[in-house]
């Protein structure tokens, strides 16, 4: 463990319970120092709770988030050979309130990114690396505080009961990484947000997202970045096709707002004004046929438009195929809130600054976790999909306790074949169905006899050929 030398012993025990066990390697005391540094948030004499000690404390609030401050403190601690500071609950949370949020904005600036390399399994796609954004919500602790800058959100069974912090992400498909992230009120919409995104995509990416996201402008701003698009649309917006292509798909124009409803005029009557600014795209018609095991099918259609033009090189039905990829980002939001936080907990902060702070502390050890298991995969030659997330986490939090900086528990726990996910996992689909209680007083049970029960299904893709709209003809 790193110490710093040329201290009295006072000073060298005080820097001891500044770890996070194997992940030390990848947040690494040297690194915590340059971003303190960096914020000026780094102390300018030793106390008994340096800033560095108190990074990497706030770091394990996220792994043990049951656990009270001196709870998480007693973890930290538990494995060090010398006598290490008590101090109070009191103490520990003035020290964060020293250290703030910024070494945590900056640290998570330093570790977010794209984590594949080429020969990553399933990162990559046509030679485009596979990139999905989408959003979520975290629940923040019921103070008047936070109420007032998160607000409450409202539906038709009247205000949440807790606060909820807007968080939207850009995820690696292949890794599940964090490339980058947003979080603020919910203000705005996804689309809004998303936004802050943005400089995050590069060229040679592909990105995927929902229809949440069907909005001409945002994809022009995607398509002006470089990167490629794959979004789903919503199908009640008519998209005239001017060429239709060999499998089925067709070039269509998608004009600004104002020129919308002019369109259809001008196509019909025998071109584009040279003057109407728009995205040229492809629109993909897909009906979906889903039988399961039992024999039951349901079938349901969607729309993708994409700015990858040439069929060839780009078959519909592979991009209908590969927009399942979009779902690894709902993955990835599973287990940063429901894996690493845990089902049914809140955020501990009582102060918007400690709640920006600890979603920072989140969204940095997700990461670093992340980073180790896509490189222990590489350097064994499998799928980062095969490797437990939930394995990984347990690892960490043994190695906290245990005092271990070196990431051998957690490649080894991961690597263990009796921790691997099959090479090829079952397709099955599980409606979204409230399954638990949600409080003594409300119990929302499925409908239906066992029709919530995951079943194992087969998915046909059929990929509906677009008429070319010319004189006389509607879309």
């Amino acid at each position: 463990m790193h110490v710093q030398s040329g201290m009295p012993a006072i000073g060298r025990s005080a820097f001891a319970a500044g770890h996070l066990g194997d992940l030390t390697q990848i947040i690494t005391p040297q690194l915590v120092d340059e971003v303190l540094t960096a914020t000026r948030r780094m102390q300018k004499r030793v106390r008994k709770l340096p800033s560095r000690v108190v990074v990497y404390f706030v770091l394990a609030m996220t792994l043990f988030p049951g656990s009270g401050y001196t709870g998480v403190w007693a973890s930290m601690t538990a494995g060090l050979c010398s006598r290490a500071a008590e101090p109070s609950a009191a103490a520990l949370r003035a020290a964060r309130r020293r250290v703030g949020v910024e070494p945590l904005a900056s640290l998570f600036a330093r570790l977010r990114g794209p984590v594949a390399t080429p020969a990553t399994a399933g990162a990559f796609w046509q030679g485009l690396r596979l990139v999905a954004w989408d959003a979520t919500t975290v629940e923040a602790a019921d103070t008047a505080d936070n109420v007032a800058v998160f607000k409450r959100h409202r539906s038709g069974h009247g205000p949440a009961g807790y606060p909820q912090v807007h968080l939207s992400a850009l995820v690696e498909c292949g890794t599940r990484a964090l490339i980058d992230a947003v979080f603020g009120p919910r203000t705005g919409g996804e689309a809004g947000q998303v936004r802050g995104l943005l400089p995050s995509l590069t060229p040679g990416m592909l990105l995927l997202a929902d229809r949440g996201y069907d909005s001409y402008a945002l994809m022009r701003e995607v398509a002006d970045t470089g990167a490629h698009l794959l979004f789903r649309s919503k199908t009640r917006h008519p998209v005239p096709v001017l060429q239709a292509l060999p499998d089925g798909s067709g070039i269509c124009f998608l004009p600004l707002p104002k020129h919308s409803i002019r369109y259809h005029q001008w196509v019909r009557s025998g071109g584009i004004p040279p003057q109407v600014h728009g995205l040229l795209a492809r629109v993909i018609e897909v009906t979906l046929t889903v039988t399961t095991g039992d024999g039951d099918t349901r079938t349901s259609s969607m729309r993708l438009l994409t700015t990858l033009l040439d069929a060839h090189r780009y078959p519909a039905a592979d991009l209908a195929r590969l927009y399942h990829q979009r779902w690894e980002a709902e993955t990835a939001f599973f287990a940063l809130k429901a894996t690493l936080r845990g089902p049914n907990q809140v955020l501990r902060s009582h102060h918007p600054v400690g709640v920006n702070q600890e979603i920072y502390a989140y969204l940095i050890t997700y990461q670093a976790l992340r980073i180790t298991a896509s490189q222990a995969a590489d350097n064994a030659g499998l799928d980062p999909d095969r490797l437990s997330f939930t394995v990984a986490l347990r690892a960490l939090r043994n190695s906290v306790i245990s005092t271990s900086c070196h990431a051998a528990s957690i490649t080894g726990a991961v690597l263990d074949p009796r921790n691997l996910h099959p090479a090829r996992r079952r397709a099955r689909t599980s409606p979204r169905t409230v399954k638990r209680t949600l409080s003594p007083y409300a119990y929302n049970k499925p409908k239906g006899g066992k029709s919530w029960a995951k079943r194992c299904i087969t998915t046909r893709f059929t990929i509906t050929p677009r008429i070319t709209l010319t004189n006389g003809t509607s879309p």
